[in-house]
């Protein structure tokens, strides 16, 4: 007797996978379960191998139905998978199952989430606009500012003096919420730059103006939807003491400054061309992915479909990993920083919805258009695989699934993206505002 295998529709993209394994097939299982035992498991008054399967079935019954639960699913999910020609775009979810009882046959569902029915817009016709480039002398200005203040050095405040806008300070603050102390916001011997943001910025202004060993009592409001649920919805009352005032001291903008930042830099003058061909790059950058977001919010607005719940929840979980990490790597982490992972995964949900819609977008236009990796940057990945192998002597089945996985998918998402933005249509800002001007004067006033 063959295993059964029926079909339920969930959802738009979601499908129920229904098995029914015949009793034959569970009773079979059951009894190799048991062989296996008894040539290993000890019972008082018998030898190895010699215990009654009557009694290896009471005593270890519960070892039993567990074992042959998991090797009834795992041995024929593949099958059943391949009998309902459903293509999924995670693992099979466990839904419901029935007991393992001799005699019987063993019934299992599960979930199944599919790619959902995609139509795709006629990107051809999109029109995309490119912001205008230019950078300006009072922008290279501001990045030998920024560089001057890398470079410089941090002395302190010996004068007694107000703190003012974009001084060093050294506080010692304690937290009180409804007049009881919170430990967790405490904190000693604290750095922080007036006017950065990084703190508070009622808190930072309000320590303008105060000077050396003074203490003073602020108080901060947090929106209902702030990070930290310790102060989400409240008044933090703040007591600050104002350890240490410090100060930047900026090197000279001279010929010798210039020459720190490489070899063919003489003077200011080099320096500043310099600085003006980084940032004309970094607006390069920045143009095409003004371009590439103009494209995705099209994609999204003229194709609307659902997306799973678990796919969803799988880019969360990336999310907050790459933020943790960052963290990490500053010394920090959620926890310290006193952040909610609920209220950042919260925060996140629609990031996450829009990137896996773009995801699944891209996916299917480059089926529908043939979309290629070059074999070149294939044989780049294939060498890298070689590479590790022989370098960490890992497992190179996983290796390979590794980079298939993680890497392949978005080398190929950005092929896409290339050939996308090779057939929609771009104006250039200055061509699109000369347009919009000439149409303005052909309008006849009313």
């Amino acid at each position: 007797m063959e295993m059964k295998v029926t079909v339920e529709d969930v959802s738009p993209i979601q499908k129920r996978l229904n098995v029914e394994i015949p009793a034959e097939k569970v009773d079979e299982e059951i009894n190799q379960t048991v062989e296996r035992l008894k040539k290993v498991v000890s019972v008082p008054g018998f030898r190895k191998g010699k215990v009654p399967k009557s009694i290896i079935e009471r005593e270890y019954n519960k070892e039993i139905r567990g074992e042959v639960f998991q090797n009834l699913i795992e041995n024929t999910i593949g099958e059943a998978i391949k009998k309902s020609e459903i293509v999924m775009l995670l693992e099979p979810q466990l839904d419901s199952s029935s007991e393992v009882k001799k005699g019987e046959p063993f019934k299992y569902s599960v979930l199944m989430d599919i790619e959902p029915e995609i139509e795709i817009p006629n990107f051809r016709e999109f029109e995309l606009v490119r912001p205008k480039i230019e950078v300006t002398d009072e922008e290279v200005e501001e990045q030998l500012e920024a560089l001057r203040k890398q470079f410089g050095s941090i002395e302190t405040v010996e004068e007694q003096r107000p703190v003012k806008e974009g001084d060093l300070v050294i506080i010692d603050y304690k937290a009180f919420i409804d007049g009881e102390e919170v430990e967790e916001l405490a904190n000693e011997a604290y750095f922080l730059e007036i006017g950065s943001g990084n703190f508070n910025e009622t808190l930072e202004k309000s320590i303008i103006g105060m000077k050396k060993g003074e203490e003073k009592e602020i108080e901060v409001t947090y929106p209902e939807d702030a990070l930290n649920i310790l102060v989400a919805g409240k008044t933090v009352k703040y007591k600050v003491v104002l350890q240490a005032i410090q100060k930047r001291v900026m090197p000279e903008l001279d010929d010798e400054f210039a020459q720190r930042f490489g070899i063919g830099l003489k003077t200011v003058e080099d320096l500043k061309n310099k600085l003006r061909e980084h940032i004309l790059k970094e607006k390069e950058e920045a143009a095409e992915s003004v371009l590439r977001q103009q494209l995705f919010d099209k994609l999204l607005e003229n194709a609307d479909f659902p997306v799973p719940e678990r796919l969803i929840e799988k880019k969360l979980d990336q999310m907050v990993d790459n933020i943790a990490g960052h963290m990490q790597e500053r010394g920090a982490n959620l926890e310290r920083a006193g952040i909610d992972e609920g209220r950042l995964r919260e925060k996140l949900r629609e990031d996450a919805i829009r990137q896996v819609k773009t995801e699944l977008i891209l996916d299917k236009i480059a089926d529908e258009e043939k979309v290629e990796i070059p074999t070149e940057e294939l044989k780049q990945y294939k060498d890298y695989v070689d590479e590790q192998y022989k370098k960490l002597n890992v497992d190179r089945n996983q290796l390979e699934s590794a980079v298939f996985e993680s890497v392949l998918p978005k080398l190929r998402a950005k092929q896409t993206l290339d050939f996308l933005l090779k057939n929609v249509k771009i104006k250039e800002e200055d061509e699109l505002k000369e347009s919009e001007s000439e149409e303005q004067e052909k309008t006849p006033e009313k």
